[in-house]
């Protein structure tokens, strides 16, 4: 066999040895002992990542050795008690007829606190005016005021001398304002009076002790 023929019949054999490699059976996708790459249909879904979502770090699973949270009740506040005796709460009304009332206590544990909310007798009165419409109507107005006779007066005096340490009211030069609060520092045997007219005043009178 001549040099040609040789190499001829040696190019055709490489060609059926190659063709034969390719030829060989790839497992089928179906098959259950394959575990080979995605589908192509499968591979392009990997990127399909709208951007929505931020990479972070996974948060620390809790181990049997980590310790629970501890729950507390939150601390309840005791109401705050009046430090105070309370010697006198008693709503009284004052008149022609009941014009003063009057006690007496020996301060040993001051201070003394005197307390009044007086509810004057009203008036009401009708004036007449004109309206501020272009029409200059006559109309009347109602107003309400306090009685010119109504008022009331604490006075606190030392029991023996009558000498007066302490004093305050409504109406009668005393303002206008129907709450007040008197404070006593100062030991001693008083002598309280309560007077007024046309009017109900609820007094609270409170000490340091008895």
């Amino acid at each position: 066999m001549s040099k040609v023929y040789k190499s001829l019949f040696a190019a055709a054999v490489m060609i059926l040895v190659l063709a034969s490699a390719g030829c060989a059976e790839m497992p089928a996708s179906n098959d259950p002992g394959w575990s080979g790459g995605l589908s192509p249909e499968e591979q392009a879904g990997d990127d399909d990542d709208p951007g929505y979502l931020t990479p972070a770090t996974p948060y620390p699973t809790a181990t049997n050795g980590m310790a629970g949270p501890t729950l507390s009740r939150p601390t309840e506040t005791q109401p705050t008690q009046d430090p105070y005796v309370t010697l006198f709460n008693k709503t009284i009304e004052f008149s022609p007829a009941h014009p003063r009332d009057a006690y007496s206590f020996n301060l040993t544990a001051p201070p003394l606190i005197i307390e009044f909310d007086v509810e004057p007798k009203m008036i009401t009165r009708e004036k007449r005016t004109t309206s501020g419409s272009d029409s200059k109507k006559d109309i009347v107005v109602k107003q309400e005021y306090p009685s010119e006779d109504s008022w009331f007066l604490v006075t606190v005096r030392e029991r023996e001398s009558g000498k007066i340490v302490a004093e305050d009211g409504f109406g009668k030069g005393f303002g206008t304002a129907t709450d007040k609060r008197m404070y006593l520092g100062k030991y001693g045997d008083y002598l309280i009076e309560l007077s007024g007219n046309e009017a109900k005043v609820h007094v609270t009178m409170r000490a340091g002790g008895v």
